[in-house]
């Protein structure tokens, strides 16, 4: 909202400074020079949408470096990972909805940190690797 509200202020301040060259003309050639100039500068006015795509661009990142930490991990089996990654992206996915309905920069920023908070909280168990490994553990002591 902060980035529209930037934007409409900056066309009425270009529509002021066209009327006033409008008025200040003494030709018609000057008025219409003044006109063009100022509906020129007016269109291409254009509010800049930072806020929000650096704020995806930050859970991206964090995405990204989730799921490279998830498939570092030798202890998860392929389908643990997968399945952690699936969640890792589905956050990032609610995130950045999240920031796309924000309308201030302050809601994309808590969008922002909630949903990075939100992927980085994701921690697989390794359940079965040690659910095996216990099996083994639990056989071999009952054999001794």
């Amino acid at each position: 909202q902060e980035e529209k509200d930037a934007a409409k202020k900056e066309v009425d301040d270009k529509a002021k400074e066209a009327k006033v060259n409008v008025d200040s003309a003494t030709t018609n050639a000057a008025v219409d020079t003044a006109k063009t100039n100022g509906t020129t500068a007016i269109n291409e006015v254009n509010p800049n949408a930072d806020a929000k795509t650096t704020a995806k661009n930050a859970i991206e990142d964090a995405a990204t470096a989730k799921k490279a930490a998830i498939d570092a991990r030798n202890e998860l089996t392929q389908e643990e990972k997968d399945v952690a990654k699936k969640e890792v992206d589905d956050k990032a996915k609610e995130a950045k909805a999240n920031v796309d309905s924000a309308t201030t920069n302050a809601a994309v920023d808590t969008a922002k940190t909630n949903g990075t908070t939100a992927i980085n909280e994701v921690n697989p168990n390794a359940d079965a690797k040690t659910t095996a490994k216990n099996a083994i553990e639990d056989a071999a002591t009952a054999k001794k």
